[in-house]
């Protein structure tokens, strides 16, 4: 479950990117041997993260300008291991991935913030079409990404970070006093490819949540990482140390309304973390390197193909790309996962025929993945790692407790014969716990209707020109929950935790 907050105009100044456009211009000016004008600039739908513009220039070519926002992450690193890792996907894997023409990761330059310019994309995003494609159709395309994937897992590496070209990550280095880079090329373990990397290097991890508010400016580890309990470990001990200087009290009205919740709980919380922590990696299935580069954000609109002949044409958005052990990959690309209320049967039934297909065919490609797959409790062990970080910011402590709740509770059967259970909670603890998983469940139940019913996408994001009617139905359901109160005083707890 999530638990939805308020903070549009914080969301709004962390998206906020000042940049000279007459400028961005003129670097896309001087990228054919003769100049040539921008004729045409069309922006391009804004996500989180970035902004892109698609630029149409007086001889027919078209680029697209993307500039990341302040919160993409730590603007160095996430700008020059994407471009890195864009080269090495596309000239060492062969996969189609737009050819970037000029880059910098440095926001002193003349348009006044990092940028790519690239090619536009071939063909149209899968998102526009999937709907209406036939089920063969559709294999088809599972049949092409689980190639994909397929080629990604062709080079594993012994360490987990993210890939630099060597000189950016020494040039890089002065930015964070005492970083510890590997940079030695032998650092990789490559079948037929290590010439082509010899420029390559593995380094810190651009998490953003590793980087984001105090933390970019604090001594922390962020890799590389040879051994994965180290990572496990480095997570919980960074969100410690940021805890202890910068969490402060706060309020978190699915807990009370009088009472701010303590950073003390939360330091607890992380705490425990820390004694579970080298428990929660899967034993690895070898003693070779099962660390691979994979893609981090596989949905229908990053994939585009030819219409015609379904055939994909381009791979989209590599930013924040990283090394990791198969463990910790998604199960699945997002494009596959299940709708969580499908409308018909028809439509669930396809859904889950398109995941096993999926299954069927990675397993047959002997993809090392399937093997870090079969732990029956690997979601239970995992999700402690995902959700540690950033966790006190994100207003999630809820979901990191349950985690360790649930833990504790599968402990025996996850680890049958081991040592007994590191870490426990109070009777007091739980009842709180359950109190605040009841409201957020009531809430949740809600939100996933309004987004069902295509009135309010979860997380509240809409365009400009449906705001109004989507402020009206939010001020009915609102007034409907807070109605679904006993007394006064839960009414205004309704009140509070009403998410938009």
């Amino acid at each position: 479950m999530t638990v939805y907050r308020n903070g549009e105009c914080k969301q709004l100044a962390a998206r906020y990117r000042e940049f000279n456009m007459h400028n961005l211009l003129h670097v896309a000016s001087q990228l054919t041997s003769y100049e040539t004008r921008c004729l045409k600039v069309l922006k391009c739908v804004e996500g989180q993260y970035n902004k892109a513009f698609i630029l149409t220039m007086c001889n027919g070519d078209e680029f697209v300008a993307r500039l990341p926002n302040p919160n993409a992450g730590p603007a160095f690193y996430t700008m020059a291991s994407e471009v890195a890792t864009r080269h090495f996907v596309r000239e060492v894997l062969g996969l189609p991935v737009p050819k970037i023409y000029t880059w910098s990761a440095d926001a002193s330059n003349p348009v006044g913030c990092e940028y790519i310019i690239e090619e536009k994309a071939a063909g149209q995003p899968l998102g526009n079409i999937w709907s209406q494609m036939s089920m063969a159709s559709q294999l088809g395309i599972i049949d092409q990404v689980v190639d994909m994937e397929k080629k990604l897992a062709s080079v594993s590496f012994p360490i987990h970070g993210c890939l630099y070209y060597t000189s950016d990550l020494r040039s890089g280095c002065s930015e964070i006093e005492g970083l510890d880079i590997m940079l030695d090329k032998s650092v990789m373990s490559t079948v037929g490819h290590r010439s082509q990397l010899s420029q390559s290097a593995i380094g810190p991890s651009n998490d953003r949540r590793l980087w984001q508010s105090e933390r970019h400016s604090m001594k922390l580890d962020r890799g590389p990482w040879i051994n994965p309990v180290d990572f496990a470990t480095a997570l919980g001990t960074n969100e410690l140390t940021w805890a202890e200087s910068h969490a402060e009290p706060r309020h978190n009205f699915y807990r009370s309304v009088k009472h701010p919740e303590s950073p003390d709980e939360y330091r607890s919380l992380i705490q425990r973390y820390l004694k579970v922590a080298p428990y929660l990696i899967p034993n690895q299935p070898t003693k070779e390197p099962n660390n691979t580069l994979s893609h981090p954000d596989l949905h229908l609109d990053n994939i585009f193909i030819d219409p015609e002949t379904h055939q994909i044409t381009q791979i989209i958005d590599w930013q924040l790309a990283a090394i990791t052990p198969f463990c910790l990959q998604r199960p699945h690309p997002q494009m596959l996962e299940l709708s969580r209320s499908p409308r018909t049967d028809e439509q669930r039934d396809r859904e889950e025929e398109l995941l096993n297909y999926y299954y069927k065919i990675r397993e047959r490609a002997n993809l090392p993945h399937s093997n870090a797959l079969t732990d029956p409790h690997l979601s239970i062990r995992l999700n402690p790692i995902t959700l540690v970080p950033s966790c006190w910011e994100r207003e999630d402590t809820f979901s990191l407790r349950d985690t360790l709740i649930k833990l504790v509770a599968y402990w025996d059967q996850i680890y049958p014969g081991l040592t007994p259970c590191p870490i426990d909670f109070t009777e007091e603890e739980l009842a709180a716990h359950q109190c605040e998983r009841d409201l957020i469940a009531g809430v949740s139940t809600i939100v996933e209707q309004l987004e069902e019913e295509g009135l309010i996408s979860i997380g509240g994001m809409v365009r400009p020109d449906e705001y109004d009617h989507a402020r009206m139905v939010s001020n009915y359901f609102k007034k409907e929950f807070m109605d679904l109160a006993e007394n006064d005083q839960q009414r205004e707890i309704h009140a509070k935790v009403w998410p938009y």
